[in-house]
């Protein structure tokens, strides 16, 4: 039983020290953060535009599809 909270504690542990590393990486180089947050901000509004094409594609063939049934009555 002892084994499976070993390995608990140490991932636990690993885990806790890599954010305090991340962490003082980010202090040590601060301009690395400006340089990604643009290109997550671009890729996150390029894929909310996909999204939103993808949502007005769909709404058009539905609104496609039921004007089409109403040409068939």
């Amino acid at each position: 039983m002892s084994a499976p909270l070993a390995v608990d504690l140490l991932l636990t542990g690993t885990g806790g020290a890599g954010v305090v590393s991340l962490v003082v990486f980010l202090f040590r180089h601060p301009d690395k953060i400006g340089g990604w947050f643009p290109k997550l901000q671009t890729s996150w509004y390029n894929g909310r535009l996909q999204a939103e094409k993808a949502r007005r594609a769909y709404k058009d063939l539905r609104d496609a599809q039921a004007e089409m049934r109403e040409l068939e009555r």
